[in-house]
């Protein structure tokens, strides 16, 4: 959330064209240019590139001034963008709208009302998302006389070590899941959610954090949440001098991802190499992000144009994997006391903004990323399973581009074929009120895929999504349920490295991949419990795998957890494995396997957990996903299921 003065700081439709028969290319409704186009698109859905587009990547964060009434109202709308994570701030002391204070008595005798935080964390678990509280700010039985929200808490014990775990202890007990508990907001932006300094915020974050694992040992924490750069170092040193819980990095940006500005300010925060060895483990996370700062009307940040610029930051953060997470700021417009920023993908009516339409786009397109050539002042992704294949493009160039665009080797012989646009007339609540809604402009059903191709003109600022299906209704990425998830576990010894690796919870879903690199390690997973006696693997894997070295790895681990913590690890590979390596492993027994097994599919294998399991099994697993030294852009993407 930014500071005041901005209180938050503080004509129509082409008609649709139905084809029946054969038809082996589509052309444009409109008229075809006359001349060559100014860029020329080709997507090859044969071939797969790095960097999938996954979702877990990108959340939304909410600031304390959206009233409980419009996230209930708002909430088929989250559930669509398949958010990773949900961010807001508690705003205690500061509440906003129909929020009624969650701690009252004394400081002496707090007491507790979780009903609303409850139905708030219920609706962001009900959109299959990780809840993320930012746990903000003093309330006020623990402001001083004539004090307010911002000011650190009078008795900072009672804050860090009895509300807190309080509020830990009641989700742990209630069974809801809670991504993440980030402490503070913005503490080093002067005077403004913080009053304290330094040496105070970082006691607090020590007191809480080691409060917060104390009450719930599966508590993932986070923070600070740094506005600039001065505290990072700092903070990380308190970190690793008093050995603290820090389960993520967290900081904010608001412009251009693209510039630089992140990997300076940032990149070097808790890698590994510069820091410390168990940093390798913990998350970077933008969880605060938006590609301007400037949220007074008039801004582009409403209009169709930021659509456009939504996508080209999506497409710049999935290039940096050192960044676990991106929350994007906002969600819904803020309503504040007096004059407030506009910047919610949605407007305080519910409307949705073009930005919305966008990410909603990029939220139902395939995870598996496909070859894209672009030539000419376009941008744009591609990508397909085996019953969609998408190409979105966008123009920031500032002038009306024409294109032509081929999609090639979809995987299905025949299907329907759609065109959807973003711009001032369609898709952009902003532009135009009688045009909110993502629709077909272009559609074409039943037709053969074999050179199917589309030309036309994205204008400045503007979006065009280009969709083959095969007609079978077969969402991307569907949501599965497997088990009880307890937390991503991350694995980036080195922020330098393209290598990636992610989970998604929603889908249960794993990619990794070398993505360029000869000598990299990527590894990802989760902890889970609940699981089914069997459970099922299939992987995707792409690449031409190399086997360079002693510690050269494609596998899937399970490790054990009983009461003395994980027992036994054991490691399913193909083949692509030696018994002399000697990586470090991040998870689970932290030591080299006790058992592996050898498959001859690692593509689709079933594993008994019981019969796997050491005595005392107390149904805890950690299942990761390795790739290290595998070959230049080797990559898999993975889905755990119930067998």
């Amino acid at each position: 959330m930014r500071p005041p003065p901005r209180s938050l700081r503080s004509p129509a439709l082409f008609a649709l064209a139905l084809l029946t028969g054969v038809v082996t290319a589509i052309l444009p409704v409109t008229a075809p240019v006359a001349h060559a186009a100014d860029a020329n698109v080709t997507a090859d859905f044969a071939t797969s590139v790095a960097d999938p587009l996954v979702k877990s990547k990108f959340g939304v964060f909410n600031s304390g001034y959206v009233s409980l009434a419009r996230w209930q109202r708002d909430a088929p709308l989250l559930d669509a963008l398949h958010p990773g994570r949900v961010r807001w701030e508690t705003m205690w002391g500061n509440e906003q709208g129909d929020w009624t204070p969650m701690v009252t008595g004394s400081a002496a005798n707090p007491s507790y009302n979780f009903s609303q935080i409850d139905q708030l964390v219920d609706l962001i678990n009900n959109a299959g998302a990780q809840a993320v509280p930012s746990l903000t700010y003093t309330p006020g039985i623990l402001q001083p006389p004539g004090g307010s929200w911002n000011n650190p808490p009078t008795d900072p014990s009672v804050w860090a070590q009895q509300i807190l775990p309080a509020l830990a202890t009641h989700w742990k007990q209630t069974g809801r899941h809670i991504g993440s508990y980030e402490i503070w907001n913005e503490p080093d932006l002067p005077g403004v959610f913080w009053t304290g300094n330094q040496q105070q915020y970082l006691d607090l974050y020590s007191s809480a954090s080691q409060a917060l694992r104390t009450a719930d040992p599966d508590a993932h924490v986070e923070g600070p949440a740094l506005c600039c750069v001065s505290w990072s170092g700092p903070f990380v040193n308190r970190v690793l001098s008093q050995n603290l819980p820090l389960d993520a990095f967290s900081f904010h940006a608001y412009g251009d991802a693209g510039n630089g500005g992140l990997e300076t300010n940032y990149q070097a925060a808790t890698d590994s190499g510069l820091t410390d060895y168990r940093m390798a483990t913990v998350e970077n996370n933008l969880d605060e992000y938006n590609w301007t700062n400037d949220f007074t009307p008039p801004t582009d940040v409403v209009t169709y144009r930021g659509a456009a610029q939504l996508l080209s930051s999506f497409k710049t953060l999935l290039a940096k994997p050192w960044i676990s997470h991106v929350e994007w700021a906002q969600f819904q417009d803020p309503v504040c006391p007096g004059p407030c920023d506009v910047i919610g993908l949605l407007d305080s009516d519910g409307h949705k903004r073009a930005a919305y339409n966008a990410y909603s786009l990029y939220a139902n397109m395939p995870v598996n990323r496909r070859q894209l050539a672009i030539s000419g002042p376009v941008d744009g992704m591609a990508s397909s399973d085996a019953h969609t294949s998408g190409v979105l493009l966008w123009n920031t160039s500032g002038t009306d581009r024409s294109v032509s665009a081929a999609l090639n080797n979809t995987p299905f012989a025949n299907g329907d074929f759609r065109v959807y646009r973003i711009d001032a007339d369609h898709a952009s609540y902003e532009d135009n009120h009688a045009n909110e809604n993502l629709a077909p402009v272009e559609q074409h059903l039943g037709v053969s895929t074999a050179g199917l191709s589309w030309s036309g003109t994205i204008p400045a600022g503007g979006t065009v999504y280009l969709e083959a299906t095969d007609g079978t209704n077969t969402a991307a990425n569907p949501a599965a349920t497997v088990g009880t998830a307890v937390r991503d576990l991350t694995y980036m010894p080195n922020h330098g490295k393209q290598s990636y690796g992610s989970f998604d919870q929603r889908t249960w879903t794993a990619a990794l991949g070398m993505g360029g690199e000869t000598w990299a390690d990527a590894d990802t997973g989760v902890e889970a419990a609940g699981l089914p006696s069997n459970v099922r693997v299939v992987l995707d894997a792409g690449g031409t795998f190399q086997d360079l070295d002693a510690n050269s790895l494609l596998g899937v681990r399970f490790d054990f957890g009983t009461s003395s913590g994980y027992t036994k690890g054991v490691l399913v590979t193909g083949g692509l494995y030696h018994s002399n390596r000697s990586s470090p492993e991040p998870f689970g027994t932290k030591r080299q396997a006790d058992q592996v097994v050898t498959v001859p599919n690692l593509s689709d294998f079933t594993v008994n957990l019981p019969g796997l399991a050491p005595a005392g099994w107390n149904g805890r697993v950690s299942i990761s996903f390795h790739l290290q030294n595998g070959g230049p852009d080797t990559h898999l993407l993975a889905s755990i299921r119930p067998a």
